[in-house]
């Protein structure tokens, strides 16, 4: 740390730190406060506006932290929706967000100054964290990221803290927007990824959230109108990337699922090799045939070396009682790559499906799923 304090870096970017603040206990504030004074790195500004309703306000707080380091500035709104009264008062190059009553860690600025220094052109960043109990006296529950993930962001809001966006970038996405209170941090995230030209992901934990009992964090009932306001919030996202898509509520509150519409239904080729357990392939075609809602797609069985007259005689049947079968003979030594390349010489589809003789589907929608997925210009596997 004190080797942080004395670093100098070519590039020694100022951060906005953001804080809307509202009818906050004064020990999480004053902790929130202190955690910010205590950076290695000392180029940055605090923004708070003050929401809280007349006669709750904590400026008393806020006035004696601003008296003992000129980098603090705040305003007393009485009004909440204040995030963007705090981001108005930004004069750094980058907009760090955090809440009023969390922790970011002594070394988190210098992180981020050091990432903005190895990364030219990152306009968007976040890091890791985990969770602080209400007493400040022990952490939980780690969240270690994986580097940008626009599907996953889709399903679950998982960069949440710390995150920090360029000023312009900031400009340009207009603030947050009242509409998605609840979510509108998610909602805020998704338009400063959107326009962003490089997103980096700090692998550090730079970020301690305090769960409180009615924190959407531990516990999620407590917030059913958040929930909407994310899933509404992933839906303006879709509208504005142009991909046509609905978005449903998932297992847990919290979580998303997408469906992809599709604008046509190609043919998928089914790949299945086989050696004799006719009965094995039987329930992995009756399980397509049975419960599958998409239709449009046929079967290359790739025969390999089976010794059982039956299995011959299945095929027979297969090809005269289903018009989506067509096997092929391979008839060298065993090599299951060779084997599906094979197959696949013979596919009339646009997609191609490789499928073990020993699974079955469980979901109706598989196929769908798949292709939804698979159909997207910037995706060439599932």
């Amino acid at each position: 740390l004190e080797a942080q304090r004395k670093a100098v870096f070519p590039y020694m970017p100022k951060f906005s730190i953001v804080i809307p603040v509202y009818k906050t206990p004064e020990k999480y504030l004053k902790e929130m406060l202190d955690s910010i004074l205590a950076q290695t790195y000392g180029n940055w500004e605090l923004c708070i506006a003050d929401g809280s309703p007349a006669g709750e306000s904590v400026e008393r707080i806020l006035k004696a932290y601003a008296r003992k380091d000129s980098r603090i500035r705040y305003q007393v709104l009485g009004i909440s929706g204040n995030t963007n009264a705090a981001l108005e008062m930004a004069e750094g190059d980058y907009i760090v967000l955090a809440d009023h009553d969390d922790i970011v860690t002594e070394n988190a600025l210098y992180e981020c100054a050091k990432a903005v220094n190895e990364n030219p052109g990152a306009d968007v960043l976040y890091s890791d964290e985990d969770k602080l109990d209400m007493d400040g006296g022990a952490l939980f529950d780690p969240h270690f990221k994986p580097d940008f993930n626009p599907d996953l962001l889709t399903s679950v809001n998982y960069i949440c803290h710390l995150f920090l966006a360029k000023r312009e970038l900031v400009e340009k996405t207009g603030g947050f927007c009242q509409e998605f209170d609840g979510a509108q941090d998610y909602d805020f995230i998704f338009r400063c990824t959107e326009g962003a030209r490089k997103i980096h992901h700090i692998p550090k934990v730079l970020y301690h959230w305090r769960c409180h009992e009615d924190s959407t964090a531990e516990n999620p009932e407590s917030k059913t109108y958040a929930f909407e306001a994310g899933k509404r919030a992933i839906e303006a996202h879709y509208q504005r990337t142009g991909i046509d898509a609905e978005v449903h509520q998932g297992e847990f509150l919290g979580l998303y699922r997408t469906k992809f519409h599709r604008d046509h239904d190609p043919l998928i080729s089914i790949i299945i090799p086989n050696k004799d357990h006719i009965d094995d392939l039987k329930r992995c075609m009756d399980s397509i045939d049975k419960k599958s809602t998409y239709q449009n797609y046929e079967y290359i069985i790739v025969e390999n070396n089976s010794t059982d007259d039956k299995t011959f005689a299945y095929y027979k049947e297969l090809e005269a009682s289903n018009p989506k079968a067509h096997v092929v003979y391979w008839d060298r030594e065993f090599n299951y790559s060779a084997i599906n390349n094979y197959g696949a010489s013979f596919a009339k589809g646009e997609y191609i499906l490789l499928l073990n003789n020993d699974t079955e589907i469980i979901n109706d929608d598989c196929l769908e799923e798949l292709l939804g997925y698979c159909m997207r210009s910037d995706v060439g596997a599932v």
